[in-house]
């Protein structure tokens, strides 16, 4: 509770950081960030993933030296939902969408609004958002949206927030 909400509703890089080495922890001491990635590639493993074209290079996102896909982070977001005591951590400390979080002032006049619970990311020219979203139906829909390539963040965030919207109605 204590290192989750300021992680992933206010997007606290340093607490990210810390998770990484936590991670790391559960293969024994001293704590590092190869040890995480122990970790790291027995969930890629497990959720039907290939390291290969996958990197983490630290625990914020922060590095342009990760190499994530929107394929992988829905691998991850369905297996977590897949497993009620990490879906139900995670999904309570996802920013949602016109609430809370990094998500507070984004489709507030929208379907999308409570809907959607989602992680932003930001680097120069990437964008992204991944998450939850509610349907009209009730059915809860795993997404990941990344645009790369752009020179100011505002046009790929309406574009999320379009695709968030239309995976709403």
């Amino acid at each position: 509770e204590q290192i989750l909400q300021p992680m992933l509703k206010d997007s606290d890089n340093l607490y990210a950081e810390s998770m990484l080495y936590q991670i790391g922890l559960t293969q024994g001491r001293p704590a590092t960030a190869k040890k995480a990635r122990i970790v790291e590639e027995t969930l890629l493993k497990k959720i039907g993933m290939s390291s290969t074209p996958h990197r983490f290079a630290d625990g914020s996102g922060l590095s342009l030296y990760n190499y994530v896909s929107a394929e992988m982070e829905v691998a991850f977001l369905r297996y977590a939902f897949n497993d009620a005591n990490i879906y139900s951590d995670l999904f309570t400390h996802l920013p949602i969408a016109g609430i809370d979080g990094t998500l507070a002032k984004r489709m507030q006049k929208s379907i999308a609004k409570g809907n959607v619970h989602a992680k932003t990311g930001t680097l120069s020219g990437v964008s992204s958002l991944a998450g939850y979203c509610t349907a009209s139906n009730g059915h809860i829909l795993a997404f990941a949206i990344l645009n790369q390539g752009q020179q100011k963040a505002a046009p790929a965030k309406t574009l999320q927030d379009r695709i968030c919207i239309a995976l709403c109605k």
